[in-house]
């Protein structure tokens, strides 16, 4: 499992980045649990999200190229 940052608005140029790598599924949901809690709100730029190892990060610039 890895833990990313997530784009709260979907937006189309929007880079996911990864916080965490090889996470444990229990401690990582805790993780993201606790920070979203602390510093997510409806009007926040992004939030963690904990994801399986084989997911892909969405990368919005990669289109621009």
């Amino acid at each position: 499992m890895k833990i990313v940052k997530k784009d709260n608005f979907n937006r189309d140029l929007f880079s996911e980045i990864v916080f965490a790598e090889n996470v444990n599924r229990v401690i990582g949901e805790e993780m993201v649990k606790l920070w979203n809690e602390k510093y997510w709100n409806g009007n926040s730029e992004y939030y963690l999200k904990l994801v399986d190892d084989d997911y892909e990060l969405y990368d919005g610039y990669a289109d621009l190229l």
